[in-house]
């Protein structure tokens, strides 16, 4: 499984994606140690990387970060190791992190070294040129280049390449920001280095490589003014525009298209052919960082051929932006060398560190030593004393046992005693209950009863007068009207009655529940609102709502509906009674996607409720004006439909003189 990642990889490095992205599916369930499976997602990451140039982003580099140190706790396994760090570096790279990048390859490279895989390490050099030509450390990248080329026959043609055409690069860059002229050292080697790298592309079969040779070569011909030699390498290249080469080499389809325009300017130097390669400039000018390298190369070129152009301005600007730009190289440079630096002295210091630590190893042992030596004497006395804490334990277990019993002899007496209070305190709570129930009826069964008394008078003195003939029309009118007003105060009455029965029976579990149904809570809340709002109005209360469009619920609507009117009721009957210049606030909101509830609470800035009562407002038949308004059933009827109905829970938060807090928590479905 080994030797098929790690062939993969050697693909890779050969840009044959086309070969090693299925051979790497392939493994993908045949994996069993996680050195492999480790090394497989290292390959995955790097091939999507070749794949596309442009690809990096931070959430990729921790995680390259992440595997490079799981590869490094691995015992006897470097070669995962360096292929994470190669891969780390790349990231790196890609994000203008080039002092971490050089980090990261030297310590690959040692790894590969030490692991005696000279490819692997060959590979990685190849890769240090292009770090230093991403930082721009041009000169460093010539030495180090030259140093590789003096034994290339010892290298392979995969790595050779690269390096010809990184050492190319940085006689490019350093030529054309001196605008030297064609025939300058500089170029000629710059031209000589693309060719060799053209050939040995040609000579070992790498077709990516040698595409790439041929848009580099076609550059530097049409700003040497060869436009026969350019015409010739874009014509080869004609056709690749769906091969992967400008997919992995960012800006390779503006460089393509950038050599047109300018070869079609050296062909019919006019106005008309010159414009495009400005347009081209106003676009490149808002591009992304992977393009910033062509806007630089388009801007040379306008400095270089401004004038002959005719258009000086433009060779003035563009010249203004290259020195822009190479100021801010500049200070990366100088931002990557005083990292360079200051890294350096922390190493120093970790070494002093570790020398230190070696001294006092020595100290450390002789320590341990004589410490062990007191622990053995401790232990002795400690198994001593042992005999004598277990004879102690013996003592302890048995008045343990003798005090276990006595606990549980006063348990049993406090639970005789705890059954007594709790029936004491279930008779006192009937006794509240028949008293409060009593107290309730006793006025509308009495107003029953006296109309029913005042009818039976008027029938019984209605019949003496039919009977006697004295009956008068006078007389018979009266008499329908009081007992019509009779009949009214019955039906009142026993309305009331029946009304507080029912409430009564609110209190039961085992009551009669809802169906559950879909319906829409901020539209139940908004036609509540509505129909509250010309009482409160006439008032004085305004009412402010906060919530959602919709918010769907499945439950038993009528029940919601009768507690919000209960607190509706509550609050502005109670709450907001005498207030002139009351306030309501609603406030509906959903919770979190994983909680699955709502949240409805209703504000007011009332009379609010005494200390000493707001432990009680759910009791039954509690009320601070028993017998002259309400009954203490509301909130009682409504716990019981929020917490065992609706399976919610309800809190009340109150302050005397500022007003109470009501807050639902509801399931929504």
């Amino acid at each position: 499984m080994r030797a098929q990642l790690l062939q993969a990889q050697q693909w890779m490095s050969q840009m044959e994606l086309a070969r090693a992205a299925p051979l790497l599916e392939q493994v993908q369930d045949r994996l069993n140690t996680p050195a492999d499976h480790l090394l497989a997602q290292v390959l995955q990451l790097g091939l999507r990387l070749k794949a596309d140039a442009g690809q990096a982003d931070v959430a990729q580099l921790q995680q390259a970060y992440e595997w490079s140190q799981q590869a490094a706790a691995l015992v006897d396994d470097p070669i995962v190791e360096a292929l994470a760090l190669g891969t780390l570096a790349e990231l790196q790279t890609r994000l203008r992190l080039h002092h971490a990048s050089l980090s990261s390859l030297e310590r690959a490279q040692q790894l590969c070294q030490g692991a005696q895989k000279q490819a692997l390490a060959e590979q990685l050099l190849a890769m240090r040129g292009r770090v230093l030509a991403r930082a721009g450390l041009y000169e460093d990248l010539l030495q180090a280049s030259d140093a590789l080329l003096a034994r290339r026959e010892e290298l392979q043609p995969g790595t050779v390449h690269p390096i010809l055409t990184y050492c190319a690069t940085a006689c490019f860059y350093l030529a054309d920001e001196q605008l030297a002229p064609p025939g300058h050292p500089l170029w000629l080697r710059c031209h000589s280095l693309h060719t060799d790298a053209l050939q040995l592309a040609e000579r070992a079969g790498l077709q990516e490589d040698a595409l790439l040779s041929q848009l580099n070569l076609a550059y530097i011909e049409v700003l040497a003014g060869s436009t026969t030699a350019c015409g010739q390498h874009l014509a080869r290249l004609q056709g690749s525009s769906e091969n992967s080469v400008w997919r992995q080499i960012a800006g390779a389809s503006h460089v393509m298209r950038l050599t047109q325009l300018l070869l079609a300017w050296r062909e019919h130097p006019d106005a008309a052919r010159w414009r495009p390669v400005l347009a081209m400039e106003q676009e490149l000018s808002t591009a992304s960082e992977p393009l910033r390298f062509v806007h630089e190369y388009l801007l040379r070129v306008i400095a270089r051929f401004g004038e002959a152009a005719g258009d000086s301005a433009a060779a003035l600007r563009s010249s203004q932006r290259l020195l822009s730009f190479q100021r801010l190289r500049l200070q990366a440079v100088t931002a990557t060398l005083s990292r360079a630096v200051d890294d350096v002295f922390q190493l120093q210091r970790v070494r002093l560190e570790n020398e230190q630590l070696a001294r006092h190893g020595g100290q450390l042992e002789q320590s341990l030593a004589a410490r062990n030596a007191e622990l053995q004497q401790t232990l002795r006395q400690l198994q001593a004393e042992a005999s004598v804490r277990r004879a102690a334990e013996t003592e302890l277990q048995q008045a343990n046992e003798e005090l276990e019993a006595r606990v549980l002899a006063r348990t049993a007496s406090l639970e005789q005693a705890l059954r007594t209070v709790m029936q004491q305190e279930k008779q006192l709570a009937l006794g509240r209950l028949v008293v409060g129930m009593a107290h309730e009826l006793n006025t509308p069964l009495g107003n029953a009863r006296m109309g029913a008394s005042v009818i039976r008078d008027r029938a019984v003195e209605l019949g003496q007068w039919l009977e006697h003939g004295t009956l008068r029309r006078q007389a018979l009118s009266d008499t329908v009207s009081s007992l019509q007003q009779c009949s009214d105060l019955v039906d009142r009455s026993l309305e009331s009655a029946g009304h507080l029965i029912q409430r009564l029976k609110g209190l039961s579990r085992d009551s009669e529940q809802e169906m559950a149904q879909d319906f829409d809570v901020s539209a139940m809340l908004r036609r509540l609102i509505n129909h509250y709002q010309p009482r409160c109005s006439a008032a004085g209360i305004v009412i402010k709502a906060q919530m959602p469009a919709q918010l769907a619920m499945f439950g038993p609507m009528q029940s919601l509906h009768n507690v919000v009117q209960e607190l509706l009721d509550n609050a502005i009957h109670h709450g907001l009674k005498g207030c002139t210049d009351g306030q309501l606030d609603i406030e509906l909101q959903a919770g979190d996607a994983e909680d699955g509830s709502l949240r409805l609470s209703l504000q007011d800035n009332g009379c609010g409720i005494p200390p000493e009562a707001l432990p009680r407002v759910f009791d039954p038949f509690f009320s601070g004006r028993l017998g002259s308004e309400g009954a203490g059933l509301g909130l009682s009827v409504v716990r019981t439909v929020v917490e065992e109905l609706m399976l919610g829970q309800i809190q009340i938060e109150s302050t005397a003189g500022r007003g109470t807090r009501v807050t639902l928590r509801l399931p929504l479905r």
